[in-house]
């Protein structure tokens, strides 16, 4: 039941991304570590997991490399 929500969840997921969370996963998906995300963006390394959490969620993908091809529409 949790996979089929995952899946419903994701395709509409990337348009319900907050900017804030597109901005995280753009750094991470250009290679970026958690600590060079937060510091490049002023915010706590906490926050950033927290954004990236929240990402996985919405896009149904459970690590960073699957969601950086989820926002790159290549998943």
């Amino acid at each position: 039941m949790g996979r089929l929500a995952r899946a419903s969840a994701g395709r509409e997921a990337p348009e319900r991304l907050t900017a804030s969370e597109r901005q995280v996963l753009t750094l991470v998906a250009s290679g970026a570590s958690n600590h060079e995300v937060a510091e490049g963006l002023y915010v706590t390394v906490h926050t950033v997991r927290k954004h990236l959490e929240n990402a996985y969620r919405k896009l149904g993908v459970t690590n960073r490399t699957a969601a950086a091809l989820r926002i790159h529409g290549q998943a």
